[in-house]
């Protein structure tokens, strides 16, 4: 397998009722949340570790990777952990959202973008999908070429 990202620190005060990533080599935009991202998940991340370092990400090919926190108590929808990303020699991520804080080497964060329609596909008026940043992040790669001229959100 050739190079791949290492999750270098994760470290969070939040409590995870899920916490996974998937190393993502397709989409399914008939479903949403992590069943629309195709791929294998990781054995190594799990919602009951604070922290932890030195995390290789070479279980299983990818073309992109997706890490996911979802909180419980209090469940807050705006303090889910969504950072989707892809690897790239030499290049670091560091994310802290406050009660999260993220490095990952040899990788690039693609944003999330939040769109004002879904058009494209059957599911994107229907509040489940478009709202779900797993599907938001499907639809904005696999309709690349076309949401260009899509206004995003401010």
């Amino acid at each position: 397998m050739p190079g791949v990202p290492t999750i270098s620190l994760f470290t969070t005060v939040e409590d995870f009722k899920y916490l996974w990533m998937k190393y993502v080599v397709g989409f399914d935009l008939s479903v949403h949340c992590a069943r629309c991202l195709e791929g294998t998940y990781s054995n190594r991340i799990h919602p009951h570790y604070a922290r932890f370092t030195g995390i290789r990400l070479n279980e299983a090919p990818a073309q992109y990777f997706y890490l996911c926190g979802v909180t419980q108590r209090p469940y807050r929808w705006k303090d889910n952990l969504h950072l989707a990303f892809i690897y790239k020699p030499g290049s670091v991520i560091q994310y802290d959202d406050g009660r999260t804080g993220i490095v990952i080497e040899d990788a690039e964060r693609i944003e999330i973008k939040k769109l004002l329609r879904y058009d494209l596909e059957p599911h994107g008026r229907e509040s489940a999908y478009f709202t779900c940043r797993n599907w938001r992040f499907a639809y904005q790669i696999v309709h690349a070429d076309q949401i260009g001229s899509v206004p995003i959100v401010p």
